[in-house]
């Protein structure tokens, strides 16, 4: 076993977390931004947001990370 990991440097986990949360990010976007009309790019930030978490922590959960 070698005790060498991936997560080795704040660069190297932010590079991970938007490799994992980028298709969340991009779906949440979409989707905040056609669900709310009046305010198209507020709800496509605020749908990013919450796609880029709930990608985030469902990749985590199905590795069994969290």
């Amino acid at each position: 076993m070698s005790d060498i990991g991936i997560l080795n440097s704040p660069l190297a986990i932010a590079f991970l977390l938007a490799l994992f949360g980028g298709p969340g990010l991009a779906a949440g976007a979409v989707i905040g931004a056609l669900l709310w009309r009046r305010h198209r790019v507020i709800g496509g930030l605020t749908g990013a947001i919450l796609g880029f978490a709930i990608s985030v922590v469902g990749w985590l959960y199905f590795n069994d990370s969290l």
